[in-house]
């Protein structure tokens, strides 16, 4: 077996001509988000069809990308994957949507194997001992080292046999159409419009009053853009806790270019003043739209609203431990504990009392009825 870099558009031209002709390949990518620069972007990204490795470099600029997306979107020809989320949604921010995907997490998974890095798996199952020592690498870094070169190869060389190895497990446990059935939902997945780069999250909102939280909002949008204007992650260019103490105490800014956890370039005066007009009109908006100084920002329901909300979460939690934790502990008798936690999690379990559930596979529907049959529990309601 060859190890091919492919830096040139001609060389990649060649790779999705080539891999057009082939019934399965394997791929994976190195990517980066919002860790050494700003921004969700591949930083390579290797395939192995069966004969050679192919490690393309997005970041050369003599070739685009896009130039094998093809393959990667051809129904016809099955990628074998591993963990396949995270790529996935970068491909789908890049417009390229790849089908007929069989990732082999979901397979370990329904076999019941313990969660476990791909290294771990390949060891346990085919005893060959993989090097992972640049799984952290900066990828960004070129050119690429000998030890990097060879960690992206080892990802894709043995994914092909590792297939075959677990779906001769699957066919002899019947669990092969589950598996099937399971990767036919990345076909119907579309993340394209997902904002990979907002640094705000829900849960921040629990400390903070509506008018604060709407402060913070618009300074971490605006620190946000210093982010990318600079290209780093926002981490590196000032401390969440340091907006978050802005928004209460916009007083704060006084001491600007004192305050540890700030980015070198922005720690004068000429941007000071500019994070002061934005302040200010974070501010001006806050009281202009007459938002609560009192009055938790997650709390954002009336009284009767948040009550009724509490009182649905409890009913759904309580039908949850009485119709599905049987059904979990039956599952977990017959297939595993660790298939349980993949066929019917706890999250599933809720969000089908709660009527919530989508792209749920046909196979699961079918051992809801027939659990809820042998163990007397009526899922009428929910299935």
């Amino acid at each position: 077996m060859s190890v091919h870099i492919i830096k040139e558009e001609h060389d990649l031209e060649n790779l999705s001509s080539k891999l057009n002709t082939r019934k399965q390949f394997s791929i994976d990518l190195e990517f980066d988000r919002n860790r050494y620069r700003y921004g969700f972007d591949m930083c390579l990204m290797q395939i192995y069809d069966g004969e050679d490795c192919y490690i393309v470099d997005p970041l050369s600029d003599s070739l685009s990308i896009s130039t094998i997306f093809p393959p990667i979107q051809n129904p016809d020809i099955q990628k074998v994957v591993f963990a396949f989320g995270e790529d996935l949604r970068l491909f789908h921010s890049l417009d390229c949507f790849p089908k007929n995907i069989f990732d082999l997490d979901i397979a370990t998974s329904l076999l019941n194997y313990e969660p476990a890095s791909l290294t771990n798996l390949i060891s346990e199952v085919l005893d060959i001992e993989v090097n992972s020592s640049s799984q952290q690498s900066n990828w960004y870094k070129r050119p690429l080292t000998d030890k990097q070169i060879q960690y992206a190869a080892d990802d894709v060389i043995y994914l092909l046999d590792f297939k075959n190895a677990l779906e001769d497990q699957a066919r002899k446990q019947n669990l092969l159409d589950w598996i099937l059935q399971e990767n036919s939902i990345f076909d119907q997945l579309d993340y394209s419009d997902l904002d990979h780069n907002n640094p705000v999250k829900e849960k921040e909102k629990n400390n903070m009053t509506m008018y604060e939280w709407h402060i913070y909002c618009h300074l971490m949008d605006f620190f946000d853009g210093i982010a990318e204007k600079y290209n780093k992650p926002f981490y590196q260019i000032i401390k969440k806790e340091l907006v978050e103490e802005l928004a209460k105490n916009p007083n704060n800014i006084s001491s600007w270019q004192n305050t540890k956890g700030i980015f070198g370039k922005i720690k004068n005066s000429g941007f000071q003043k500019q994070l002061q007009q934005e302040l200010q009109k974070s501010i001006n908006e806050a009281e202009s739209r007459n938002l609560s100084k009192t009055k938790k920002a997650s709390y954002d329901l009336s009284k009767e609203d948040y009550l009724a909300m509490r009182h649905r979460q409890s009913h759904i939690n309580n039908m949850k431990d009485k119709l599905m934790k049987p059904i979990q502990n039956s599952i977990a008798e017959d297939f595993g504990t660790h298939a349980k936690s993949f066929i019917l999690p706890k999250r599933l379990a809720k969000e089908i009392i709660a009527g919530e559930t989508e792209l749920v596979p046909d196979y699961k529907i079918e051992l809801l009825r027939q659990y809820s049959a042998k163990l007397d529990i009526d899922l009428s309601d929910y299935i």
